[in-house]
């Protein structure tokens, strides 16, 4: 992790996967220039031999965010359609507690959060 411009970098086989920028974009997936010539710069100063640079492949993939940063879990107006959505960049810190919160509402069992209601889309209405 690149703590200077929020760059992180995993190992997966013989290539590096460097991610880290974030925009409020909407479901617009270009990627700025800008952008990947920070990513690039990054890794290039770290590590200037790791491999042919022009091989790079740059893509976008969206972190669905709620506008108070608290997810959306819970059922719809349809039958047997639940939401466990806007988690933003917290998606796999959240993973297990939102899936049990889900599970336990999809069963129909009482949920320990004390009110159901602030987790639901309704929420916005």
């Amino acid at each position: 992790m690149d703590e200077t411009y929020k760059v992180a970098m995993t190992r997966f086989d013989d290539r590096i996967r460097v991610a880290g920028t974030a925009e409020l974009a909407g479901f617009d997936s270009s990627l700025p220039q800008k952008r990947k010539n920070t990513i690039e710069m990054v890794i290039r100063d770290l590590f200037p031999k790791s491999g042919d640079f022009n091989q790079a492949e740059f893509w976008t993939g969206f972190r669905p965010m709620t506008p108070d940063g608290t997810p959306i879990i819970g059922a719809t107006p349809y039958e047997n359609l639940f939401t466990n959505t806007g988690h933003g960049t917290l998606g796999w810190t959240m993973a297990c507690g939102s899936a049990h919160i889900l599970a336990t509402i999809m069963q129909g069992l009482e949920c320990r959060i004390s009110d159901e209601s602030e987790l639901g889309l309704s929420r916005y209405a």
